[in-house]
């Protein structure tokens, strides 16, 4: 049976910019260079870029220029980086075998991340009571799912560089508030964890959302929080909003902190790394906006063990005939994805029609993925069906 994969497809666009950069008549060399000049000063290490793909740097270097645009956010990010790159200074294999500790819950939290943001809906419309109620769920997400994992793996970093003999299974059983109290003040980030200027805790936004605590009158929310001393706040539909746009912020700062640190010092840090097995949903994900990197818009996404068809759609004004050959290139790409036993991409040009399709068996895929055969052996046993008719 096959399955259509709408969410994956819709959310690319809001995780990945680089399709309206090339619809914007950018070429891939102009975005590159503009994308390494931004992340360059970010580095220790600035030959480690070029070993990243520009769906990734891209990515990346927008988030940057967002948090270097806001003093609280830019302060966070240097506080966040210093602690890192000083344990990796005084211990570089403790500060490895920590960071690896973390892996699989930080990759399973960013998967649960990933699922919101293409799940994701226009509120603008909703009434009041809908909309605070939308927010606050992604409010309780965000930072119970993801942001929550990025504090813990923080705070371990932090109590190990003050030589804290303290155990991964110490951290991860904390609670919220733990978590928050203690990250604060092991990482010397208590003041950006009250999001001034409503100075509510972190954990106690996320207690309001968990346990519904708000209700709308007029034009107000009215949220509550605290258990012993019962606290309430009063919110506009805005101001909400700004609420939820200054807490995404904080994840994304301590977010691409830890991102960035690993992308700088890979090298350093791969050691005691030993990956963990991604859901289908996120390398489908991956495969869409790998495509997006290099100006294909994946528009239809149709995967079954047997066969994986996907259609790319071109968002640039470059020669269709070079670009399709392009597009032929992500039958191996696609099989990473799906496994499939047949693999199809169908290249649409920008006049809407499909005037390529390239077609993969599993077994040719895998003597690539083996080393058996190099990438180049592809190229001589696809199949080519110049317009399709079906």
């Amino acid at each position: 049976m096959k399955a259509k994969n709408h969410s994956i497809l819709r959310g690319v666009r809001a995780f990945s910019p680089l399709l309206q950069a090339y619809e914007a008549g950018y070429t891939k060399e102009e975005i590159k260079s503009s994308v390494i000049n931004a992340l360059t000063p970010e580095f220790e290490n600035a030959a480690m870029l070029d070993r990243y793909g520009i769906d990734l740097l891209t990515v990346e270097a927008i988030n940057v220029a967002k948090i270097r645009n806001s003093d609280w956010a830019s302060n966070l990010f240097d506080q966040c980086t210093r602690i890192r790159r000083q344990h990796l200074n005084n211990d570089a294999d403790d500060c490895a075998k920590t960071y690896a500790l973390w892996e699989e819950s930080i990759g399973k939290a960013l998967s649960l991340y990933w699922s919101a943001v293409r799940l994701e809906h226009e509120k603008t419309d909703l009434p009041l009571d809908e909309f605070a109620y939308e927010l606050f769920r992604n409010i309780g997400g965000l930072i119970e799912g993801t942001l929550q994992v990025y504090l813990k793996e923080l705070l371990h970093l932090a109590q190990r560089s003050q030589g804290e003999s303290v155990a991964f299974s110490n951290i991860d059983s904390l609670d919220l508030g733990a978590t928050v109290r203690l990250v604060g003040e092991k990482a010397g980030i208590a003041s950006y964890l009250t999001l001034p200027p409503w100075n509510v805790p972190l954990n106690q936004w996320r207690n309001i959302a968990q346990h519904y605590s708000m209700n709308s009158s007029g034009s107000s929310i009215i949220c509550r929080y605290g258990v012993r001393h019962q606290h309430s706040i009063t919110l506009t539909r805005p101001e909400l909003l700004d609420v939820a746009r200054s807490l995404f912020l904080l994840f994304s700062t301590i977010r691409t902190a830890q991102t960035l640190f690993a992308l700088d010092h890979a090298d350093s840090l791969i050691a005691h790394c030993k990956g963990f097995v991604r859901k289908e949903a996120d390398t489908q994900f991956q495969f869409a906006v790998g495509a997006a990197s290099q100006g294909f818009e994946v528009v239809e996404l149709e995967v079954s063990e047997e066969c994986a068809r996907a259609v790319l759609a071109d968002v640039t004004a470059q020669d269709p005939g070079a670009r399709s050959i392009h597009a032929s290139q992500f039958v191996y790409p696609l099989w990473i994805a799906t496994r499939s036993q047949r693999l199809i991409i169908d290249y649409r040009a920008k006049s809407g029609t499909i005037t390529l399709r390239t077609i993969a068996t599993a077994e040719d895929c895998e003597k690539v993925f083996d080393y058996t055969e190099d990438f180049a052996y592809l190229a001589k046993v696809v199949c080519f069906e110049p317009n399709p008719t079906t």
